[in-house]
C-alpha cells in the first residue's frame, strides 16, 4: 500500500538536503549575494569624494558622493545624493523626448491653438502612439469637444499611454480599481511636468545645505620635521 505522508516525508528531506548541499557549493540567495557585495564594497578600496567643483556635476557630482556615502555607511546621505542625481537626470530625459517629437514634426510651441483631434491624428501619423495607446491630456479638458482649438490640446501637455492605464487615471477598467493619488499624478502628467519641479527641489535643497553647512577647506597632512 503506498503510504503518502512517508512520501510526503521523503520530498520534504530531499529538499532539505539540496538546500544544504546547494549552500556546501556556496550558492546564496539574491539577498545574501547583495549583502556580500555591499560588504566587499564598504571593505574595498576607499572611494576619494569629488571636491568641490566636481560634487557641481550635473548627475556625476550627487552620484559620486553617494557612492562615497554608502561605503561609509551612511545610507541617509546616499539616498539623499541618488535623489540629487535623478532630479539632475530627469530634465535630460525630457528635452531628449521632445527632440524626438521634434524630429517627427512634433512642435511644442505653435501659433493659435489645435483642436485634440487634430493633434493625436498628428501624434499618430509621426507614429508616437503605437496600437493599444492613447492620448492623455495631462491637463483635463472637463468635457470639452475633441474638435474645439484650446491650448490645452498643445503637444506639449500630450502624452501616450497604453489603454489600460489611461482609462485607470479616472476610473475602474476591467475589473482594475482606479489608480492611487500618486500613481495618477505619475502617469497623468509629462516628463516635462515632474522634471521640473524635481529638478528645482533638488537644487532648492542642495542649495540650502550649502548655505547652512559652512565650507571647509581639506585639511593638510602635518609636515614631517
Amino acid at each position: 500500500m503506498p503510504d503518502p505522508a512517508g512520501e510526503l516525508y521523503d520530498r520534504e528531506m530531499a529538499k532539505v538536503r539540496a538546500q544544504r548541499e546547494a549552500e556546501d557549493r556556496g550558492f546564496r540567495s539574491p539577498l545574501e549575494m547583495a549583502q556580500h557585495a555591499l560588504n566587499d564594497f564598504q571593505n574595498g578600496p576607499k572611494v576619494q569624494r569629488p571636491n568641490l567643483a566636481q560634487s557641481f556635476i550635473p548627475v556625476v557630482g550627487p552620484a559620486w558622493e553617494a557612492a562615497a556615502d554608502l561605503q561609509d555607511g551612511n545610507y541617509g546621505g546616499a539616498a539623499f545624493n541618488v535623489a540629487m542625481a535623478v532630479g539632475d537626470a530627469l530634465p535630460a530625459v525630457a528635452v531628449v523626448k521632445g527632440v524626438r517629437a521634434a524630429s517627427k514634426g512634433i512642435g511644442v510651441l505653435k501659433e493659435g491653438s489645435v483642436s485634440a483631434g487634430a493633434a493625436a491624428k498628428k501624434i499618430r501619423r509621426a507614429g508616437l502612439a503605437g496600437k493599444g495607446e492613447e492620448i492623455h491630456h495631462s491637463i483635463p479638458l472637463n468635457g470639452m469637444s475633441r474638435s474645439a482649438q484650446d491650448w490645452r490640446n498643445h503637444y506639449a501637455f500630450l502624452k501616450t499611454l497604453p489603454q489600460e492605464t489611461h482609462r485607470r487615471l479616472t476610473g475602474s477598467w476591467k475589473g482594475k480599481p482606479r489608480f492611487d493619488p500618486l500613481r495618477r499624478v505619475w502617469y497623468g502628467t509629462t516628463d516635462w511636468q515632474k522634471s521640473v519641479p524635481a529638478a528645482i527641489g533638488a537644487y532648492a535643497v542642495d542649495a540650502w545645505e550649502s548655505v547652512t553647512q559652512p565650507f571647509s577647506p581639506p585639511s593638510t597632512p602635518a609636515k614631517k620635521p
